[in-house]
């Protein structure tokens, strides 16, 4: 079976997607987008706050993305894997799939062909399997390393959502990238920007062309200096092989680490999507929470002091 990659990649994805809607395998759940400007010294940040729609919270699809949670912990939802979500495969290691409950469009999963814990540092493998999908469209990039990352899942994935659109048909990136564009990053170097709570970011080795050599090398790259913002974020420490709980996010231009200490706060989940300036709420209720206590102070308290 030949590996997918480029066009062909996100087009299968898109054919897919159509096909998966119309069987009622996947399982979108709706949600309505609110832009909240937040303030960081002189920078005006536009975060996305996304909150279920009351229609999804009583909807079939949402109670099984609740119950799904509450599966065994060696439930393993990709071995096998649900074939109307299959996309195909990426590399001999690695394979595309839906995710079932979508919240945003064309959410995609590279997940290992094979079972390797989800807690498992990183390697160039993955790394190779997120330039070939970042190759195919451009967006965002993201892993959750353990449950106190947001992980639900034990087998290793990453995830990815495309840039939305805007009016004028350009990529939109996600809010706080825009804050990285003014860091001074050399090619083997990483810094910490101004976002109050621990992160380092780095700068994306991003292959010019498709050529097979060129995007392991930048693999090997990215791979070399995610270990490397570990290590500074002391996230070095390997107990059984496994690291400790971390938030990857990575696009064409950066990549940053987040080290985290818990899951949520005051019942507000956060995984690696809110370390892009995007958080999901389940209800108004929770909208209000998060009003009172500040998006910024949110993660500040799911991250180490």
């Amino acid at each position: 079976m030949s590996n997918l990659s480029g066009t062909a990649l996100w087009q299968q994805v898109q054919t897919v997607t159509k096909s998966a809607l119309s069987s009622g395998a996947l399982k979108s759940i709706p949600t309505r987008c609110i832009e909240q400007p937040v303030m960081l010294g002189q920078l005006t940040l536009h975060l996305q706050i996304r909150v279920v729609a009351n229609l999804a919270r009583k909807s079939k699809a949402t109670k099984d993305a609740a119950s799904q949670i509450k599966k065994p912990e060696d439930f393993d939802p990709f071995l096998p894997y649900e074939p109307a979500l299959y996309v195909g495969e990426l590399t001999a290691h690695y394979r595309c799939l839906l995710n079932k409950f979508n919240v945003m469009d064309h959410h995609i999963l590279m997940v290992t062909t094979e079972f390797a814990q989800q807690r498992k540092p990183l390697n160039s493998e993955d790394f190779h399997a997120a330039l070939i999908c970042l190759q195919a469209q451009q967006g965002l990039v993201f892993f959750n390393g353990g449950p106190e990352a947001g992980s639900s899942i034990t087998h290793k994935h990453l995830q990815m959502i495309p840039f939305t659109k805007t009016e004028n048909e350009t990529d939109n990136n996600y809010p706080f990238e825009s804050l990285f564009k003014h860091l001074p990053l050399a090619a083997k170097g990483s810094k910490q920007s101004t976002l109050p709570f621990p992160h380092k970011v780095a700068r994306t080795a991003y292959p010019a062309g498709s050529e097979p050599d060129e995007i392991r090398r930048c693999a090997e790259l990215n791979c070399r200096n995610y270990h490397r913002m570990l290590s500074e974020l002391e996230l070095h420490n390997l107990t059984d092989g496994l690291a400790p709980a971390h938030n990857l996010l990575m696009t064409r231009e950066h990549i940053w680490v987040v080290p985290r200490s818990q899951s949520s706060y005051s019942n507000l989940a956060i995984n690696a999507l809110g370390f892009a300036g995007t958080i999901l709420v389940k209800d108004d209720h929770q909208l209000t929470q998060l009003d009172q206590i500040g998006c910024l102070e949110l993660l500040k308290n799911v991250t180490p002091d």
